[in-house]
């Protein structure tokens, strides 16, 4: 029980630390917005089909991968900074530190979406508010998958600080470009060859927007078997990263650094 409140309260400290940045913030905030109310409506007008209604959902899904992402940042920064020697020497095991920050992450990066939705829900009409409240338990799951993601890469990289950010700018456009967030898949089929395609339709990214548009702004019943294939597919990237953060943690307790 002890080390179930330790990570609840390292959990709790580096969630709060996200939003004690308010720089950060302030920058997240202003990207997704511009997205949301000028991007949108200028493209809607070069579009063949109501690309506002299209784009907005698609803001929370991106705001919830940017947040997600930050978790990566503050794990860099604690691996490099020495922070981590200090809670190594907690009362909480490897696995709870890794947990901890999973948690954490995925909170943030949940509360800062619903923040997006609730703005979304004032500019595009929502048909099912009550969908909106369903979806939330698997963006939470996406968005500790996209920290676990997150955290692989600061585990990678914090012995090259300086590759950090650029692979992480790597892995966003790759993520957010082989996905239906910009541009329907129908557009994605004339283009790209089949087996890219296929990426794109099992982006969780992809069917997280697209579970927005068609479950709360088109009021489209809920299909239970659409809500398992965001689970399947974000719940490797969890795995994925907290490997990489346990390994990174067990290698600093043997050699004392990565």
């Amino acid at each position: 029980m002890s080390e179930i409140r330790v990570i609840l309260a390292l959990a709790q400290n580096d969630f709060s630390y996200f939003f004690r940045t308010k720089w950060l913030m302030a920058v997240l905030l202003s990207l997704n917005l511009s997205d949301m109310l000028v991007v949108a409506l200028v493209y809607n007008r070069m579009m063949s089909f109501h690309y506002f209604s299209y784009y907005v959902p698609a803001v929370i899904i991106m705001g919830l991968f940017a947040a997600s992402l930050d978790t990566g940042r503050r794990i860099w920064l604690i691996l490099r900074e020495g922070v981590i020697q200090y809670e190594l020497s907690l009362p909480v095991s490897t696995h709870g530190l890794v947990i901890a920050y999973l948690l954490a992450g995925g909170a943030a990066a949940l509360v800062y979406a619903s923040s997006l939705m609730i703005i979304a829900l004032i500019v595009l009409p929502a048909q099912s508010i009550l969908s909106a409240f369903m979806l939330l338990p698997f963006l939470f799951v996406l968005a500790m998958g996209l920290a676990g993601i997150a955290a692989a890469l600061a585990a990678v990289a914090s012995t090259h600080g300086e590759f950090f950010f650029a692979f992480q700018n790597i892995l966003q456009g790759m993520l957010l470009t082989l996905s239906t967030v910009y541009y329907p898949i129908e557009s994605i089929q004339n283009i790209l060859p089949p087996f890219l395609v296929s990426v794109v339709v099992a982006n969780p990214l992809s069917l997280a927007a697209e579970a927005l548009r068609q479950y709360t702004f088109a009021g489209l019943p809920i299909e239970p078997a659409f809500l398992a294939e965001i689970l399947l597919t974000s719940i490797p990237f969890t795995l994925i990263g907290a490997f990489a953060y346990l390994w990174a943690l067990r290698k600093i307790q043997v050699q004392g650094k990565l």
